[in-house]
């Protein structure tokens, strides 16, 4: 007799529960869990209506220079390299008045419990 699935394993199993992506031996095992579970059926039952609303919904093509917009981004970060986080890391800085006093007790923090105290 196989071992029940738990409930988060049955939940994590509904994408290719959904998709029957699933060797048959797994999806009756899944079917098994849900006739047996009220919990896990409502929520199988909300997740399955929640895909079939998307697969209905009507599809859109991406606007043709989208593609070529994208790529030129990612040749553009990949070229940038380091410079690009550097740059990044240029918005976000902290003032030194805040960093180091903050360092500093994380320092000593981290002292403290390696010495035991």
């Amino acid at each position: 007799m196989p071992a029940q699935l738990s409930h988060r394993e049955t939940r994590a199993l509904f994408i290719a529960f959904a998709d029957e992506d699933l060797p048959a031996d797994k999806a009756g095992e899944v079917r098994s869990h849900l006739d047996g579970c009220g919990e896990c059926q409502r929520g199988w039952q909300s997740y399955s209506a929640t895909v079939q609303r998307l697969k209905a919904a009507p599809r859109h093509a991406a606007p043709p220079a989208l593609a070529t917009q994208v790529m030129t981004r990612v040749k553009r970060q990949r070229r940038s390299g380091l410079r690009g986080l550097t740059l990044m890391h240029a918005h976000y800085r902290l003032p030194v008045e805040i960093l180091v006093p903050v360092l500093l007790a994380a320092a000593v923090a981290a002292y403290l419990i390696m010495a035991g105290v």
